[in-house]
């Protein structure tokens, strides 16, 4: 019984493995689990024979493929030997054509002589005179000149004499059209982010200067295109109008008059120059929060300099025609003193004479008024501008501290603010000062003739008194 249950054990692990390979291998041949040993092998023995009909399907597909690979292989060896005997014809048809370029060419040169020492010569004037010819503005209107010079430059073939002639006319041309002032149609690039190329009417100085008949932009010459073939461009920011209306005024002349235009002798750089100067308006921009209250300063004391100027010159008229007239009132200083004089004329003299000065002292603050206050602002006004260099100086200082000094452009501002705010401090103080002077000095004199007038009715009244005593 030993021996017997051993097998059945062997088999029981076997036919347990079998099942569980069944399970996991194929589950779609799922059925109903075996009721007998025998239903299990002859399930293993099954999904055996598949998997070999399985295997015996890939080795055949394998071979079919081995032998598919190995004639495209055959076939490609066949094209190989096939270019690489191509190739050496061609190497050995390429050989027979170098050897016959050389000897082509220890003809031509021992055929040309001195001919050819000519040859050499114009190829390297034309390496000279090309960058020359490409940069200049005449080449906008003359087109095709550097374009025939290369032609013959780079040929191998002895030019004509008519091919040689194209280095000379090319240069006179160039020559000639430094005289010209000429009106043609070019192709240029507007300024801005959207610019376009469209074909404008410009008017050309000579080889120096260009500008667009439409709207008088001056133009430079770019050579930034990816091509590097230089092209024409507006200037994005364009000269004063003093040079602009220089170019207009040639652009509108009739032919033969004479007119003074602007000259820019390196083709349109100088004038972009000069457009990035900032303008006013920018320049005083650049003095900050300090500059403005500068210029308000400056209006408010300039309003209160001239309202003072012009109430003096008309009050010192006023009290002219008063000390002529010798008529009181109250509609001017001197009238309102003779108008004391009137009311104490029968006091004592001393008594008199200190009511002039009081009508006198009362009426000295209106002629003073708001002088004092133009003096202050004058004052002030460099003051405030010595806080903005301050303040300039400070930005200055720390984006050196930040950025360190090798880029003039981030101290550029700091700077501007602490130059502009001196400048609008001295430019405010100056005419303050200068109006200040002159609403003074008529005050003095409005002053003065108030105490002549005084002292002349006290003397004129101590002349009778001592005539009576």
């Amino acid at each position: 019984m030993k021996y017997f249950n051993t097998p059945l054990k062997v088999l029981g692990v076997a036919a347990a493995f079998a099942g569980s390979t069944l399970v996991f291998a194929a589950p779609s041949m799922a059925q109903a689990p075996a009721t007998s040993l025998g239903e299990i092998l002859q399930k293993v023995e099954s999904f055996s024979r598949d998997l070999s009909a399985e295997d015996q399907a890939r080795l055949d597909q394998f071979r079919r493929d081995v032998a598919t690979q190995e004639a495209a292989m055959t076939e490609a060896r066949a094209d190989l030997a096939q270019a690489t005997a191509r190739g050496n014809v061609l190497s050995a048809q390429f050989d027979v054509n170098a050897a016959d370029i050389d000897a082509k060419s220890l003809q031509l040169t021992t055929e040309a002589g001195e001919f050819a020492q000519l040859v050499g010569e114009f190829n390297t004037s034309v390496g000279e005179i090309s960058p020359e010819i490409e940069e200049s503005l005449a080449s906008f209107e003359y087109t095709g000149r550097l374009e025939g010079l290369a032609e013959v430059a780079e040929s191998v073939a002895l030019p004509s004499r008519e091919e040689l002639d194209r280095l000379p006319k090319a240069i006179l041309r160039e020559m000639i059209a430094q005289s010209e002032v000429k009106t043609f149609t070019a192709r240029v690039t507007s300024a801005g982010s959207d610019a376009e190329t469209l074909d404008m009417e410009v008017t050309r100085v000579g080889v120096f200067t260009v500008a667009t008949n439409d709207g008088v932009r001056f133009i430079d010459i770019m050579d930034d295109a990816d091509d590097g073939v230089p092209y024409l461009k507006v200037l994005s920011k364009q000269p004063t109008g003093r040079i602009r209306s220089a170019m207009a005024s040639l652009i509108k002349a009739d032919e033969g008059s004479t007119v003074t235009v602007p000259f820019d002798p390196n083709k349109g750089e100088l004038f972009a120059i000069e457009g990035e100067k900032p303008t006013t308006k920018e320049r005083i921009e650049q003095g900050g929060v300090v500059g403005a209250v500068i210029i308000v300063l400056l209006i408010i004391g300039a309003i209160f300099a001239i309202f003072k100027i012009v109430t003096l010159f008309l009050m010192g008229g006023a009290m002219r025609r008063t000390a002529k007239t010798k008529n009181a009132g109250d509609g001017n200083p001197l009238a309102r003193v003779f108008e004391a004089y009137e009311t104490n004329r029968n006091a004592d003299l001393e008594t008199l004479e200190l009511k002039l000065d009081e009508q006198i002292l009362r009426e000295s603050p209106k002629i003073e008024r708001f002088n004092d206050v133009v003096k202050v602002l004058a004052a002030v006004a460099p003051l405030l501008g010595l806080l903005g260099t301050v303040i300039g100086m400070i930005i200055t200082f720390t984006a050196i501290t930040n950025f360190g000094a090798g880029d003039p452009k981030l101290m550029a501002g700091g700077i501007s603010t602490a130059l502009m705010t001196t400048v609008l401090g001295l430019v405010a103080a100056i005419p303050l000062l200068l109006l200040h002077a002159v609403a003074a000095s008529m005050a003095r004199g409005n002053q003065q003739i108030l105490d002549e007038q005084a002292a002349g009715l006290v003397a004129e009244r101590a002349e009778r008194g001592g005539a009576a005593a």
